[in-house]
């Protein structure tokens, strides 16, 4: 199982990329899994933080140097203090909560005034799926997950807009270009994955594998 959910290196220095993330500043990543954002958050001289509900991932990501910052907990639970990072990310994982809004509620608590956070969530309308899945075997497309959700962008908009969170930026999202040996080798283990990258340029915003999400905390007298 371990390796099987993370996304390319390139996937997550172009999330911090778009978060402008500054040197210092506190990380949280929610469902961190196998710690890969944080090890790379760390290289830029950000200071990170995990919790995710597998103790198995996190114990391969205490391999890393973050060991200390990582942590088993929920999500829509989280063990630290209102107003305690410049950054949240969540990098498709709110799909699966019991509860997106609790989540997004959490996220939002512990995030700093002005501070951004980053959303990856899944479309219900990804053009590979319609045609490779549905078109194919009649059948919706599915991660496997005992909780899941797909949703259009509209969609997700309100519920992030629910939780009284601002849109600063969306991005479609198709897979990123391999830029590192990592990179490639990432592909070669997901040959699948080398044809929905070869077709990303030519997809449509609203017929994207996913969205991400760039949000700004709102006071909530002003939301």
């Amino acid at each position: 199982m371990i390796g099987r959910l993370r996304e390319s290196d390139a996937f997550y220095n172009w999330v911090l990329n778009v978060l402008d993330a500054e040197v210092n500043c506190k990380l949280l990543d929610v469902a961190c899994g196998e710690g890969h954002l944080g090890r790379l958050s760390m290289e830029r001289g950000l200071r990170p933080y995990g919790i995710d509900l597998s103790d198995v991932a996190l114990a391969y990501a205490k391999q890393t140097e973050i060991n200390n910052q990582l942590s088993v907990a929920d999500g829509q639970q989280l063990p630290f203090p209102s107003s305690t990072f410049d950054y949240v990310t969540n990098l498709g994982s709110l799909e699966h909560f019991k509860d997106p809004l609790m989540g997004l509620s959490e996220m939002y608590r512990v995030l700093k005034p002005n501070g951004k956070a980053a959303l990856l969530l899944p479309n219900s309308y990804y053009l590979v799926d319609i045609i490779w899945t549905v078109l194919r075997t009649g059948n919706p497309p599915s991660h496997e997950q005992r909780i899941e959700r797909f949703a259009t962008y509209q969609e997700w908009q309100k519920q992030i807009e629910n939780a009284h969170f601002q849109i600063l930026e969306a991005y479609k999202y198709n897979f990123c270009f391999p830029n590192s040996v990592k990179d490639l080798q990432w592909y070669l283990q997901r040959p699948r994955k080398i044809f929905n990258l070869m077709i990303a340029p030519f997809i449509p915003f609203h017929l994207s594998y996913s969205f991400l999400f760039i949000l700004s905390k709102v006071a909530l007298q002003d939301a």
